[in-house]
Protein backbone atom coordinates (compact mmCIF):
# COMPACT_ATOMS: atom_id res chain seq x y z
CA UNK A 1 0.00 0.00 0.00
CA UNK A 2 2.68 2.50 0.82
CA UNK A 3 4.66 2.01 -2.91
CA UNK A 4 1.03 3.01 -4.25
CA UNK A 5 0.49 5.65 -2.47
CA UNK A 6 4.70 7.01 -3.07
CA UNK A 7 4.07 6.26 -6.76
CA UNK A 8 0.22 8.05 -7.16
CA UNK A 9 2.01 11.11 -5.23
CA UNK A 10 4.87 11.59 -7.57
CA UNK A 11 2.63 10.66 -11.03
CA UNK A 12 0.03 13.13 -9.65
CA UNK A 13 3.05 15.60 -9.36
CA UNK A 14 3.80 15.20 -12.63
CA UNK A 15 0.47 15.32 -14.23
CA UNK A 16 -1.13 17.87 -12.48
CA UNK A 17 1.75 20.22 -13.15
CA UNK A 18 1.89 19.60 -17.11
CA UNK A 19 -1.63 19.82 -17.45
CA UNK A 20 -2.31 22.94 -15.64
CA UNK A 21 0.60 24.25 -18.30
CA UNK A 22 -1.01 22.82 -21.16
CA UNK A 23 0.22 23.29 -24.74
CA UNK A 24 3.59 21.78 -25.60
CA UNK A 25 4.91 20.27 -22.40
CA UNK A 26 1.21 18.68 -22.05
CA UNK A 27 1.55 17.20 -25.30
CA UNK A 28 5.02 15.56 -24.95
CA UNK A 29 4.09 13.70 -21.36
CA UNK A 30 0.96 12.50 -23.20
CA UNK A 31 3.08 11.51 -26.18
CA UNK A 32 5.53 9.65 -23.70
CA UNK A 33 2.62 7.91 -22.30
CA UNK A 34 1.35 6.58 -25.30
CA UNK A 35 4.43 5.29 -26.60
CA UNK A 36 5.21 3.27 -23.32
CA UNK A 37 1.34 1.89 -22.93
CA UNK A 38 1.81 0.91 -26.72
CA UNK A 39 4.85 -0.66 -26.01
CA UNK A 40 3.20 -2.42 -23.09
CA UNK A 41 0.75 -3.78 -25.57
CA UNK A 42 3.59 -5.27 -27.58
CA UNK A 43 5.05 -6.84 -25.20
CA UNK A 44 2.13 -8.70 -23.55
CA UNK A 45 2.11 -9.98 -27.43
CA UNK A 46 5.27 -11.17 -27.26
CA UNK A 47 6.44 -8.32 -30.47
CA UNK A 48 9.94 -6.52 -30.15
CA UNK A 49 9.12 -3.12 -29.97
CA UNK A 50 12.77 -2.79 -31.41
CA UNK A 51 11.73 -4.71 -34.63
CA UNK A 52 10.94 -3.26 -38.22
CA UNK A 53 7.26 -4.34 -36.88
CA UNK A 54 7.71 -2.74 -33.79
CA UNK A 55 9.10 0.82 -35.14
CA UNK A 56 6.07 0.72 -38.31
CA UNK A 57 3.57 0.41 -35.47
CA UNK A 58 4.95 3.29 -33.29
CA UNK A 59 4.81 5.44 -36.16
CA UNK A 60 1.41 4.49 -36.89
CA UNK A 61 0.03 4.79 -33.60
CA UNK A 62 2.27 8.47 -33.73
CA UNK A 63 0.12 9.70 -36.32
CA UNK A 64 -2.86 8.92 -35.01
CA UNK A 65 -1.68 10.67 -31.84
CA UNK A 66 -0.57 14.00 -33.28
CA UNK A 67 -2.71 16.88 -32.62
CA UNK A 68 -4.94 18.17 -35.31
CA UNK A 69 -3.07 21.37 -36.13
CA UNK A 70 -0.19 19.04 -37.76
CA UNK A 71 -2.43 17.63 -40.24
CA UNK A 72 -1.26 21.34 -41.70
CA UNK A 73 2.05 19.67 -42.92
CA UNK A 74 0.75 17.27 -45.08
CA UNK A 75 -1.22 17.83 -48.26
CA UNK A 76 -4.42 18.86 -47.85
CA UNK A 77 -6.08 15.33 -49.31
CA UNK A 78 -4.20 13.38 -46.31
CA UNK A 79 -5.93 12.76 -43.24
CA UNK A 80 -5.80 10.10 -40.09
CA UNK A 81 -7.31 7.56 -41.92
CA UNK A 82 -4.89 7.77 -44.72
CA UNK A 83 -2.27 7.85 -42.65
CA UNK A 84 -3.21 4.93 -40.58
CA UNK A 85 -4.00 2.85 -43.38
CA UNK A 86 -0.36 3.45 -44.95
CA UNK A 87 0.94 2.60 -42.05
CA UNK A 88 -1.33 -0.69 -41.82
CA UNK A 89 -0.61 -1.32 -45.72
CA UNK A 90 3.57 -1.21 -44.62
CA UNK A 91 2.89 -3.77 -41.53
CA UNK A 92 1.67 -6.08 -44.76
CA UNK A 93 3.97 -5.42 -46.92
CA UNK A 94 6.53 -6.75 -44.01
CA UNK A 95 4.60 -9.32 -43.14
CA UNK A 96 5.65 -10.79 -46.73
CA UNK A 97 9.44 -10.57 -46.56
CA UNK A 98 9.65 -11.42 -42.50
CA UNK A 99 6.81 -14.23 -42.72
CA UNK A 100 8.78 -16.10 -40.18
CA UNK A 101 8.44 -13.21 -37.14
CA UNK A 102 4.81 -11.41 -38.82
CA UNK A 103 2.27 -12.88 -39.71
CA UNK A 104 -1.57 -11.53 -40.42
CA UNK A 105 -2.45 -11.87 -36.74
CA UNK A 106 0.59 -9.94 -35.20
CA UNK A 107 -0.44 -7.04 -37.99
CA UNK A 108 -3.46 -6.92 -36.66
CA UNK A 109 -2.51 -6.65 -33.10
CA UNK A 110 -0.33 -3.84 -33.82
CA UNK A 111 -2.69 -1.91 -35.96
CA UNK A 112 -5.39 -2.30 -33.25
CA UNK A 113 -3.05 -1.30 -30.58
CA UNK A 114 -2.10 1.99 -32.97
CA UNK A 115 -5.66 3.11 -33.12
CA UNK A 116 -6.71 1.72 -29.93
CA UNK A 117 -4.02 3.94 -28.02
CA UNK A 118 -2.96 6.61 -30.95
CA UNK A 119 -6.54 7.90 -31.14
CA UNK A 120 -7.78 7.81 -27.29
CA UNK A 121 -4.65 9.37 -26.46
CA UNK A 122 -5.16 11.79 -29.18
CA UNK A 123 -8.55 13.16 -27.98
CA UNK A 124 -6.92 13.85 -24.60
CA UNK A 125 -4.72 16.01 -26.47
CA UNK A 126 -7.64 17.77 -28.36
CA UNK A 127 -9.73 17.85 -24.85
CA UNK A 128 -6.81 20.14 -23.03
CA UNK A 129 -7.06 22.05 -26.51
CA UNK A 130 -10.46 23.13 -26.00
CA UNK A 131 -9.55 23.51 -22.24
CA UNK A 132 -9.15 22.66 -18.64
CA UNK A 133 -12.38 22.32 -17.51
CA UNK A 134 -13.12 20.21 -20.94
CA UNK A 135 -10.20 17.91 -19.41
CA UNK A 136 -11.57 18.20 -15.98
CA UNK A 137 -15.18 16.77 -16.34
CA UNK A 138 -13.47 13.91 -18.10
CA UNK A 139 -10.99 13.19 -15.34
CA UNK A 140 -14.16 13.02 -13.01
CA UNK A 141 -16.37 11.06 -15.09
CA UNK A 142 -13.20 8.56 -15.02
CA UNK A 143 -12.11 9.22 -11.76
CA UNK A 144 -15.45 9.30 -9.91
CA UNK A 145 -17.03 6.84 -11.38
CA UNK A 146 -13.57 4.55 -10.34
CA UNK A 147 -13.86 5.69 -7.00
CA UNK A 148 -17.14 5.34 -5.92
CA UNK A 149 -17.59 2.04 -7.94
CA UNK A 150 -14.79 0.25 -5.58
CA UNK A 151 -16.14 1.88 -2.39
CA UNK A 152 -19.75 1.04 -2.91
CA UNK A 153 -18.38 -2.59 -4.45
CA UNK A 154 -16.97 -2.82 -1.43
CA UNK A 155 -19.66 -2.02 0.69
CA UNK A 156 -22.57 -3.56 -0.54
CA UNK A 157 -21.02 -5.48 -3.67
CA UNK A 158 -22.96 -9.00 -4.53
CA UNK A 159 -23.48 -9.41 -7.86
CA UNK A 160 -20.85 -10.45 -10.23
CA UNK A 161 -20.35 -8.05 -13.21
CA UNK A 162 -17.80 -9.72 -15.27
CA UNK A 163 -16.93 -13.07 -13.66
CA UNK A 164 -14.66 -14.37 -15.97
CA UNK A 165 -12.79 -11.46 -16.56
CA UNK A 166 -12.66 -9.63 -13.39
CA UNK A 167 -14.30 -11.54 -10.52
CA UNK A 168 -14.16 -8.66 -7.99
CA UNK A 169 -16.37 -6.12 -9.75
CA UNK A 170 -19.97 -6.43 -9.33
CA UNK A 171 -23.09 -4.64 -10.66
CA UNK A 172 -23.67 -3.07 -7.23
CA UNK A 173 -20.32 -1.17 -7.86
CA UNK A 174 -21.17 -0.90 -11.13
CA UNK A 175 -24.34 1.49 -10.42
CA UNK A 176 -22.64 3.09 -7.68
CA UNK A 177 -19.67 4.36 -10.02
CA UNK A 178 -22.17 5.70 -12.32
CA UNK A 179 -23.63 7.74 -9.70
CA UNK A 180 -20.30 8.66 -8.46
CA UNK A 181 -19.57 9.87 -11.93
CA UNK A 182 -23.06 11.96 -11.77
CA UNK A 183 -22.33 13.71 -8.71
CA UNK A 184 -18.68 14.59 -9.74
CA UNK A 185 -19.49 16.07 -12.69
CA UNK A 186 -22.06 17.97 -11.57
CA UNK A 187 -20.06 20.10 -9.66
CA UNK A 188 -17.82 21.03 -12.49
CA UNK A 189 -20.88 21.86 -14.34
CA UNK A 190 -22.07 23.89 -11.11
CA UNK A 191 -19.39 26.26 -11.43
CA UNK A 192 -19.08 26.05 -15.37
CA UNK A 193 -20.80 24.61 -18.77
CA UNK A 194 -18.19 24.24 -21.07
CA UNK A 195 -20.28 21.99 -23.43
CA UNK A 196 -23.98 23.40 -22.87
CA UNK A 197 -24.71 20.32 -21.35
CA UNK A 198 -28.26 19.83 -19.27
CA UNK A 199 -28.81 17.86 -16.44
CA UNK A 200 -30.28 15.06 -19.01
CA UNK A 201 -27.31 15.35 -21.09
CA UNK A 202 -25.08 14.78 -17.49
CA UNK A 203 -27.62 12.06 -16.76
CA UNK A 204 -26.91 10.32 -20.26
CA UNK A 205 -23.05 11.10 -20.50
CA UNK A 206 -22.57 9.18 -16.79
CA UNK A 207 -24.60 6.48 -17.65
CA UNK A 208 -23.07 5.95 -20.92
CA UNK A 209 -19.41 6.71 -20.20
CA UNK A 210 -19.92 5.53 -16.34
CA UNK A 211 -20.49 1.81 -18.41
CA UNK A 212 -17.85 2.81 -20.87
CA UNK A 213 -15.35 3.45 -18.26
CA UNK A 214 -15.71 0.58 -16.73
CA UNK A 215 -16.10 -1.81 -20.02
CA UNK A 216 -12.74 0.20 -20.45
CA UNK A 217 -11.12 -1.60 -17.56
CA UNK A 218 -13.23 -4.67 -18.50
CA UNK A 219 -11.15 -4.93 -21.82
CA UNK A 220 -7.38 -4.22 -20.70
CA UNK A 221 -8.42 -7.11 -18.12
CA UNK A 222 -9.82 -9.26 -20.16
CA UNK A 223 -6.17 -8.84 -22.64
CA UNK A 224 -3.93 -9.15 -19.78
CA UNK A 225 -5.95 -12.49 -18.91
CA UNK A 226 -5.37 -14.03 -22.81
CA UNK A 227 -1.48 -13.06 -22.60
CA UNK A 228 -1.62 -14.34 -19.18
CA UNK A 229 0.42 -11.36 -17.24
CA UNK A 230 -0.76 -9.32 -13.78
CA UNK A 231 0.19 -5.83 -15.01
CA UNK A 232 0.12 -4.17 -18.90
CA UNK A 233 3.90 -3.40 -17.41
CA UNK A 234 6.00 -2.44 -13.97
CA UNK A 235 6.75 1.70 -14.70
CA UNK A 236 4.23 2.73 -12.16
CA UNK A 237 5.48 -0.09 -9.16
CA UNK A 238 2.11 -1.09 -6.91
CA UNK A 239 -0.19 0.58 -9.81
CA UNK A 240 1.24 -1.76 -12.96
CA UNK A 241 1.91 0.20 -16.49
CA UNK A 242 0.29 3.03 -17.99
CA UNK A 243 -2.43 1.26 -20.28
CA UNK A 244 -3.63 -0.04 -16.53
CA UNK A 245 -3.81 3.53 -15.49
CA UNK A 246 -5.09 4.75 -18.81
CA UNK A 247 -7.44 2.03 -19.89
CA UNK A 248 -10.85 3.46 -19.07
CA UNK A 249 -9.64 6.99 -20.75
CA UNK A 250 -8.91 5.24 -23.71
CA UNK A 251 -12.47 4.17 -24.42
CA UNK A 252 -14.70 7.00 -22.79
CA UNK A 253 -12.70 9.60 -24.87
CA UNK A 254 -13.89 8.30 -28.31
CA UNK A 255 -17.77 7.71 -27.19
CA UNK A 256 -17.80 11.29 -25.31
CA UNK A 257 -16.86 12.85 -28.53
CA UNK A 258 -19.33 10.60 -30.65
CA UNK A 259 -22.12 11.54 -28.37
CA UNK A 260 -21.47 15.24 -27.52
CA UNK A 261 -22.45 16.36 -31.07
CA UNK A 262 -26.53 15.27 -29.92
CA UNK A 263 -26.28 16.80 -26.54
CA UNK A 264 -26.04 20.48 -25.03
CA UNK A 265 -26.78 23.47 -27.04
Amino acid sequence: MTQRVITAVVALAVFIPLLLIGGHPFDLMIAIIAVIAFREILQMAHIPFFSWQGIVGVLTMAFQLLPSYYLALFPQEIDFMTLYFAGVAVLLMIMVFKPESVNFETVGVISLAAVYVGRGFHLLIETRILGLLPVLYILLIIGGNDTFAYLVGRRIGRTPLAPKISPNKTIEGSVGGIVGAFVCTSIVLYFSNPFGLSIFDNVVLAIVLGLTGQLGDLVESAMKRHYQVKDSGNIMPGHGGFLDRFDSLLLVLPIFYFLIPFLGN
